[in-house]
């Protein structure tokens, strides 16, 4: 006798969503989640040539962040029952060139640079995204740089003390020109 998967249900914890860490295998599915996110949080400032362009390079990305997980850099999933990705995001010690030159002009240091963070629509009224950020940086001072129409995203960074810092950042060369970017800090 088969046994239907009820996938509306709980699990015997009451858990709907669990967090891990990505292994080598989940790199395609960690930029597929991106891309089709991208595609909904920069649509009103991107056009298609945008998304085809960065979708051309998935490839490229898989092997990137397959080399990284390999290297003992760790990418946190929020997935739902079925094994679907709702989250995921990747924290990190050392600093872009322009979080460091923002860290220091507003005398900010030793901050987490949260590189990316994105979750789903079906994560609405859950608390994935604060859960996301606990696991991934804790209750440690961190950087996130905003960008493109993300409230789920917005929600969590201001429901864990993070809050908007200086002026949006303009970016003057593509791909990125047309999408602001607003630094939210939690110190």
């Amino acid at each position: 006798m088969i046994w239907p998967f009820k996938r509306k249900d709980t699990t015997e914890t009451g858990a709907e969503y669990y967090i891990r860490d990505a292994a080598m295998a989940d790199a395609k599915a960690i930029v597929m989640f991106k891309h089709r996110i991208w595609r909904q949080i920069f649509a009103e400032l991107k056009d298609e040539t945008f998304f085809t362009t960065a979708e051309a390079t998935i490839d490229e990305q898989v092997d990137f962040w397959q080399s990284r997980i390999d290297r003992g850099y760790t990418v946190w999933l929020a997935e739902d029952l079925r094994g679907r990705i709702v989250g995921t995001i990747h924290a990190t010690g050392k600093l872009s060139d322009q979080t460091a030159e923002f860290l220091y002009a507003h005398g900010l240091e030793e901050l987490e640079d949260i590189r990316f963070f994105y979750l789903a629509e079906e994560t609405t009224n859950t608390t994935v995204g604060q859960q996301l950020i606990n696991q991934a940086v804790g209750d440690r001072p961190a950087i996130l740089w905003a960008a493109g129409d993300e409230p789920l995203v917005e929600e969590a960074l201001r429901q864990t003390g993070f809050i908007p810092m200086g002026q949006p950042h303009q970016p003057i060369s593509e791909p990125w020109r047309g999408v602001p970017r607003q630094a939210m800090v939690r110190k």
